[in-house]
């Protein structure tokens, strides 16, 4: 999937035009909107994050959309897998946020304020931090396993349905891929948004000192 991806993106960019052809119209659709979506949410420093986080969506949203197809299995129903995601996205973040606040900036968001009730807090923000990495796996394996798991049981049930009902034209599993196609997206903007939401919490700070800076 990543080679296939790869290249798409290098057939598409290689020579870009003034007057793009329709792969190229697509590649830059598809990106512009990252790029805006991700301003929206992260703020005007958006597009700095936009190449991880980008990347992320479409990956996934690929590895979804494999279920529907027929004879393959989604890699994202498979928890070894989402829990890779959720790690590189946890790594990621922790590292924009050391890199953005510094140590100490970082160290500062978990002790919280007031600084008195930080030996309280720091343990039950660092347990907060944790745990998100856990939510992102479970919640993204559930979903696409869930879905997977309905789809090859319609499909085994399929001919003997359709058979009662004399039908042979539609097999009685497609209201639910074309059901899945729609979660498989809705799956993948679940895990960028939240992804994109723990980056913005954590670059709080840098935030805060650059409009300070800047009155």
């Amino acid at each position: 999937m990543i080679l296939a991806l790869a290249a798409i993106s290098y057939v598409g960019l290689r020579n870009p035009k003034k007057a793009p052809g329709p792969l190229q119209n697509v590649l830059e659709f598809v990106v512009s909107g990252l790029f805006n979506f991700l301003e929206g949410i992260i703020g005007p420093s958006g597009r700095r994050y936009a190449p991880f986080i980008g990347t992320l969506f479409i990956y996934i949203l690929c590895l979804n959309l494999m279920g529907v197809i027929p004879g393959l299995r989604s890699p994202t129903s498979w928890l070894s897998m989402t829990v890779a995601l959720a790690l590189c996205s946890f790594c990621y973040v922790q590292f924009q946020a050391i890199r953005s606040n510094g140590p100490w900036g970082y160290f500062r968001h978990f002790w919280g304020d007031p600084w008195w009730l930080g030996f309280l807090m720091f343990p039950i923000h660092v347990i907060g931090e944790l745990a998100k990495p856990l939510s992102l796996s479970v919640r993204l394996f559930g979903n696409i396993f869930g879905e997977d798991q309905i789809i090859v049981i319609l499909a085994a049930l399929s001919p003997s349905i359709l058979k009662m009902l004399w039908l042979k034209i539609i097999p009685i599993q497609f209201p639910m891929m074309a059901f899945a196609v729609f979660t498989s997206f809705i799956q993948a903007l679940i895990f960028t948004v939240l992804t994109a939401g723990y980056l913005t919490v954590l670059l709080g700070h840098s935030e805060e000192h650059a409009e300070v800076a800047a009155h």
